[in-house]
Order: C-alpha cells, then sequence, then structure tokens
C-alpha cells in the first residue's frame, strides 16, 4: 500500500501493506507446499523439489513480491525473514546469506537468530560464510566468559549481589551450554577442510559480477585444506591433528567438540544439558506455511555426530603418524606410543559405532559412516594387528590379509552408496551436506591409509602384486565414480528450469506462468529468478572444484 517510505524521507518502520504481502507471499508458500511432488515422484525425477513445474512459479512469485516489499519498506524484518526462507526452499544460498546479513544480526542475537540461515549456507556450498558466521558466534561465547566475570567482579565490588548471581547464572546455565555454540563448533570444524580463502573478505558475488564484466568468470583457486581442515597430506594432516588436540582443551574452540563427543555413549542425549537460545518468535508471521528448522534433538545428535567423526579422524591421523616400518619382512616392535594411540582409537571407534546404532540417518549417510569407522579399523589392524588370537601368527602376511578382507567389505560400502544414489537420485543440496559430513573424512581416510600401505610396502603401484593394495585400488576406483555421479549431479542442480543457466526460453515459461497468478509483476520474478540462477551457479563454483580435486587424486590408485 502507498505510504511515505524511509528511503523518501519517512520514519524507519513498518508500511500499512506489509502485512498483506506477508499473508500473500505465506499463501503462495501454502500452494508451492501441495503443489510438491509425491515420494516416489521424487525418486523417478534427478532434480530437486523445487523443479515441479506448479512449484517453482510459485516460489519465484512469493520471492519477487518480497524483493518488491523489501524495496518500498527496508525495516521490515518480517519481510527479509520470509524472503530468507523462500530463497532457502529455492537453494539460492548466497542470497538468503545476503538478506540475512541486512538484518543487522550482531552481538547476543548471533545466538539467537543465526539459526535462520546456517543451514541454508551448508546446503548452497557456502562453507567459507558457514565457518565466518560460526566463528562469530564463537568468539561471541569466549568474549561474554570473560566480560561476565568482570561485570560480576564490579558488581560484587558495589555490593550489588543478586546482579552478580544473575550474570553467573545466565553464563551458567544460558550461554556456556549454549545449542547453536555446539552445532557451530561442528559447523567449523566440518567445513575447515573446505574453506576458500579467497572468500573471507568482501562480498564474492559482486567481486563474480566484475569479472564477468570484463568478459571472464571468476574462478576462486581451490585446494582441499588449503589453511585449516584435513586435506590426505600426511604431514600436513599430522601437523594440524596435533594442533586440534591441543586446542579441543579449550571450551569455547571449534576442537573442544571432540571432547563433547566423547561423553556420548549412544544416540539419546539424556544427560546432555544444552540451552535452546534460537528465537522462534521471529517466525510469528508465519501462519498458512510454518518453514521447518532443526529440533533441539536433532541439532544435539547432528552436532555431536560430526565431534565423533572428527575424533576418528583425528586419531586415525595421529595413529598413522606413529605406524613403524617394517623391517626384512617382519612385523615392526609395537612401542608404547603406537600402542595408545591404536587404542585411543579403537576406543574412539567403539563410542562412534554405539552412537550411531539406531540412529535416524539415510542410507547413503549410513554407509558412507560406516566405510569411514571400517578404514579407522584396517589402520589398527595394520599398525597393532589383529585383537585376540594367538600372537604368534601375527605376521605382515596376516596383517595384510585381514586389512585387505576389511578393504574389500568397505568397498561393498561404497558401491552400495552408488546403488543407493541410483535409486534416490542426489539433489545439489543433498551434496552439499554430503561433502563435509562424510566425502571429505572419506577421502583423508582413504589417502590416510594409502599412505600406511606404502610404509609397510604395499604401494599404490603394488596393486597387481599385493593384495591389500590391489582392494585399496578398487575402493578408491569405486569411491571416485561416486564423486564423478555427485559431479553429474551438481550439474543438473546449476540447471535451474530444464538446462537452461540463463534467462532463456525454458525459463521464460516459468517467468509467464508465475505473471499468470497476477500476483506480481513479470519483471519482479524475473529479478527473483535471476537472483536464484546466479546463486546457484556460485554454488557450483565453490563446490565442484573440490570434488573434482578429490577426484584427480584418486586417479593415480589407477597407476601400474
Amino acid at each position: 500500500l502507498p505510504g511515505v517510505s524511509p528511503k523518501d524521507g519517512g520514519q524507519k518502520e513498518v508500511l500499512p501493506g506489509d502485512e498483506i504481502v506477508l499473508l500473500a507471499s505465506q499463501y503462495l508458500q501454502f500452494q508451492a507446499n501441495e503443489a510438491k511432488l509425491t515420494p516416489f515422484q521424487q525418486q523417478q525425477s534427478s532434480y530437486d523439489s523445487t523443479s515441479n513445474e506448479t512449484t517453482t512459479p510459485l516460489l519465484l512469485c512469493a520471492a519477487g513480491l518480497l524483493e518488491e516489499a523489501m524495496d518500498q519498506s527496508p525495516y521490515n524484518p518480517h519481510l527479509k525473514i520470509a524472503a530468507i526462507g523462500i530463497y532457502s526452499q529455492l537453494h539460492a544460498a548466497h542470497r538468503a546469506l545476503t538478506i540475512y546479513q541486512d538484518l543487522g544480526v550482531k552481538q547476543i542475537q548471533l545466538d539467537s537468530c543465526s539459526y535462520l540461515v546456517l543451514p541454508t549456507l551448508i546446503r548452497g556450498g557456502l562453507y567459507t560464510s558457514a565457518i565466518k558466521l560460526s566463528t562469530s558466534i564463537l568468539r561471541l561465547h569466549g568474549s561474554t566468559s570473560k566480560e561476565v566475570k568482570d561485570y560480576a567482579t564490579r558488581a560484587l565490588r558495589n555490593g550489588l549481589l543478586f546482579k552478580a548471581k544473575e550474570m553467573a547464572t545466565f553464563q551458567r546455565e544460558r550461554m556456556r551450554p549454549s545449542l547453536q555454540l555446539l552445532h557451530s563448533k561442528g559447523l567449523v570444524m566440518d567445513a575447515a577442510a573446505l574453506m576458500i580463502p579467497s572468500d573471507l573478505g568482501g562480498d564474492i558475488m559482486a567481486a563474480r559480477q566484475q569479472q564477468q564484466k570484463g568478459g571472464g568468470r571468476l574462478i576462486p583457486s581451490v585446494q582441499l585444506g588449503a589453511e585449516k581442515g584435513y586435506c590426505g597430506n600426511a604431514d600436513e594432516d599430522a601437523t594440524r591433528a596435533e594442533r586440534i588436540a591441543i586446542d579441543a582443551e579449550g571450551h569455547f574452540n571449534a576442537p573442544s567438540i571432540l571432547h563433547a563427543a566423547t561423553q556420548s555413549s549412544h544416540a539419546s542425549f539424556d544427560g546432555f544439558v544444552f540451552s535452546d537460545n534460537r528465537d522462534m518468535t521471529v517466525n510469528s508471521f508465519e501462519i498458512l506455511y510454518h518453514n521447518s528448522h532443526s529440533t533441539r534433538g536433532d541439532t544435539i545428535i547432528k552436532s555431536l555426530r560430526r565431534g565423533q567423526m572428527h575424533g576418528l579422524l583425528t586419531r586415525a591421523i595421529m595413529a598413522a603418524g606413529a605406524a613403524i616400518a617394517p623391517k626384512k619382512g617382519k612385523v615392526p616392535k609395537s612401542t608404547d606410543e603406537t600402542v595408545y594411540r591404536c587404542q585411543s582409537l579403537h576406543h574412539s571407534l567403539l563410542r562412534a559405532k554405539e552412537f550411531v546404532h539406531g540412529a535416524d540417518m539415510d542410507g547413503v549417510d549410513r554407509v558412507l559412516w560406516e566405510a569411514c569407522c571400517q578404514l579407522c579399523e584396517a589402520i589398527i589392524v595394520v599398525i597393532h594387528g589383529s585383537d585376540g588370537g594367538d600372537k604368534s601368527d601375527d605376521t605382515l602376511a596376516s596383517r595384510e590379509k585381514a586389512a585387505a578382507s576389511i578393504i574389500d567389505s568397505t568397498m561393498q560400502l561404497v558401491q552400495s552408496a552408488r546403488t543407493s544414489a541410483g535409486c534416490s537420485p542426489y539433489t545439489g543440496a543433498r551434496i552439499c551436506q554430503l561433502l563435509p559430513d562424510r566425502v571429505v573424512p572419506l577421502f583423508v581416510l582413504l589417502e590416510t591409509v594409502a599412505g600406511l600401505f606404502s610404509r609397510f610396502g604395499w604401494g599404490k603401484r603394488k596393486r597387481n602384486t599385493k593384495a591389500a593394495s590391489g582392494a585399496l585400488a578398487d575402493l578408491a576406483l569405486s569411491f571416485r565414480d561416486l564423486l564423478s555421479e555427485m559431479l553429474c549431479a551438481m550439474s543438473q542442480y546449476r540447471s535451474f528450469g530444464g538446462g537452461h543457466n540463463t534467462v532463456g526460453v525454458g525459463l521464460e515459461s516459468l517467468i509467464e506462468t508465475g505473471a499468470s497468478l497476477c500476483v506480481v509483476e513479470e519483471d519482479s520474478i524475473r529479478r527473483a529468478l535471476k537472483e536464484v540462477i546466479s546463486s546457484r551457479e556460485l554454488t557450483g563454483e565453490r563446490v565442484d572444484p573440490f570434488v573434482m580435486q578429490m577426484r584427480e587424486s584418486l586417479n593415480t590408485f589407477e597407476e601400474q
């Protein structure tokens, strides 16, 4: 409705028509939700649910409507929150992030409102942005802990005992056990290897558009584990594992999630007291359609699962780094260090298996988790031998045979993941989630096992003469094929609207369909569509290079 807009000199307040716009966008989302593909149709389609001919125009209409409303009423936070939810459904992560930044969330609001966009950043492959936001949450909690101590001391000096107690209670019961703090730790650990240093400063979309004006595309220089996280390089990983083990002692450091995970022995979170400080009241405008957000229990379990995985990675890398190469074909003598590290890995492995027992995980997620666990078992067998039995039978040949058997079983799991993907094709958003959660850890463990095998004389070039080397090569090539299938799915994810990456014939039909709803003008739909296309292309540019790098590294296992 007409009003005195803030940009025309009016007050920084909501306009009379804002609630009507919110209600209209809610109705469009409700219709889109009703028009989604059935579960059976989704299994038969390789596209995201937003590729539905009816769903997409409705969501684009809602996005276009909110874009126009935000132009006229830029200080209404509900319009921006609603737009974030819609762009999240359209998998336009960068546009959702831009709108979130326009909200001006800061200080304690980081703990209460970051949930609006953090999952979208992971699903959209903007891992560096997710790290930046999560790190700001960690810094908030670290600084708050120090400030509360100072303020409580001042309150005591001034005789305000109740104020000192109030601040200490707030820190102890709300801030230190914050759910978002736990969640941020897991995200930082998961996405660390996928961080792109060049994206840490400035607006990546603005830089990309500037490059396009110059006649080229800005493809960032990508390297797995460029500065943080594990990358599959033995020397780099060993150094970083030791650093992580040290940093894990600080409660407000991301690696401390490894200690939180060791305290959990099953998928239940009973006994874990986490304060859910998320402010759900900011979604009070949602009447007809409610955006889904992770429950407290799901957030705890997923975060602790990330802690379990990185606990396995850290211990596996440290165990492999301490391994002693055999001499003259004899089993190397165990040292106190190798025994301790193998036992630590073994106990962590038992906790990880118990934690996911009976947990709600999809097929691909579970089999890749089990594959990572089996590679850890292979590391233990090679370094320490099999538990039980007659130690006189512990020879290099027996260790190689046991390791080859485990690797063969792991390959079957990877094949199972490929089969599951064939029955229910990957979506781009699912690949963006699997990449930090399962794919990178599996790649790192595979490279760690390859380095360990090479130390024991079972290198890549001996795939035809050594059983363990041959089994590992088969696993690596199967995993490479899985990565190729993911790259194919990512290309379909970017081909929004029937295979066109620009506003061509296929996309024009979406615009016409949306305009026929008589809710918003065609130009507004076109504007929203361009935002979705550019955001998805940005996602591909920041996900595909990592997958291709891992695939090229796995090609080395084909060498004779």
